[in-house]
């Protein structure tokens, strides 16, 4: 998500169109996620609604560790060097953030006295809800190395191997499955590496497959949207399972816009600088991104009264444009990227 290369080939670019994208999806998460979760309190009309939105951008996390594959995984670097740049980029703005969200959350939008100890809890576990994100990037960052020695080595084949090992573990979490299968321990191959793995193994060997790519988004994000509708029909409360990042569904859409944008071609001129430049924002968007959404709701901007559908497109879209104007002021500063 954070890798700011230079745009100089179509996949290079393709590459930066994912993240845009998908820090944009987030945003979506964001905003339509709150009415999501009030199934019963609201509109169900406007619940569907959000239910869309929110379902057709699930894939966005997930994406963020496959961009970080197909990026990381097809270099070589010394282990110092690595662990240096790459946390060196992200450890920094992830601090300063973090710092922001315990001070305002704490002793801004609410009245509490001021405690140190409780600013160093906020920072080592989360002074707001995205955070968890650069944990888990850190996480990957660690064993990146090891993995790399590894995939440099593997085969096509040995590096299917163990996507299909990663596969079968997200079947069996799927409720229910677990008890017809094996109790095989095979929680070495589980979690977000795999979508790590996979953005690799699709960049190096996946090709132009746009009718697969629109086939998967759309199977999966039907499931996504009509699985998580029915079931919270069914039960009259709001059912979260298919909003999942490791279930079948969300690598359904995840592998299909991966591929869909992966090698996509653009020749204007200034469409690429645009993209660029919002590329090397994206983390730092991605940052200061619910500030400026709890800005809005603190300021009662929320469209009240306007179709929900056109609402969350607004606030979505006004938060990514003043999150990014705001992100490219600070990183013109001499100490930008200490924020950015």
């Amino acid at each position: 998500m954070i890798n700011n290369e230079n745009i100089n080939t179509n996949q290079q670019l393709g590459i930066s169109i994912l993240r845009i994208v998908s820090t944009f999806s987030v945003i979506l998460i964001h905003v339509s996620g709150p009415l999501v979760v009030k199934f019963g309190e609201i509109p169900l009309m406007d619940w569907y609604i959000a239910n869309i939105f929110d379902g057709l951008s699930r894939y966005s996390v997930p994406m963020f560790f496959m961009i970080s594959g197909a990026l990381l995984l097809s270099k070589d670097y010394k282990l110092y060097y690595f662990i240096k740049k790459r946390f060196g980029k992200i450890i920094p703005p992830f601090l300063f953030w973090s710092l922001i969200y315990s001070l305002l959350n704490r002793y801004v939008f609410n009245s509490e006295i001021f405690r140190v100890d409780k600013v160093i809890r906020d920072i080592f576990y989360g002074s707001e809800y995205h955070l968890w994100f650069v944990y888990a990037l850190m996480g990957i960052y660690l064993i990146t190395p090891i993995i790399r020695k590894w995939i440099k080595n593997a085969s096509q084949n040995e590096i299917l191997y163990v996507l299909i090992i990663w596969l079968f573990t997200l079947i069996i979490g799927i409720p229910g499955f677990n008890n017809y299968f094996p109790k095989i321990n095979l929680s070495y191959f589980t979690g977000f590496i795999g979508y790590f793995v996979l953005g690799y193994f699709l960049k190096q060997f996946a090709g132009n497959r746009q009718k697969f790519a629109i086939l998967a988004i759309a199977f999966g994000a039907f499931i996504t949207i009509v699985g998580t509708s029915y079931f919270t029909l069914k039960n009259s409360t709001f059912y979260p399972y298919f909003y999942e990042y490791l279930n079948l569904n969300t690598l359904l859409v995840a592998l299909g816009v991966f591929l869909f944008f992966n090698k996509i071609n653009v020749t204007n001129d200034r469409l690429k600088e645009l993209l660029l430049k919002l590329n090397q924002c994206c983390f730092g968007i991605y940052l200061i991104h619910p500030l400026v959404l709890k800005v809005f709701i603190l300021n009662g901007f929320n469209l009240n009264g306007l179709n929900p559908a056109i609402a969350i497109v607004l606030i979505v879209l006004l938060c990514f444009l003043l999150s990014f104007i705001i992100i490219y002021c600070l990183k013109s500063l001499k100490i930008g990227y200490l924020m950015t």
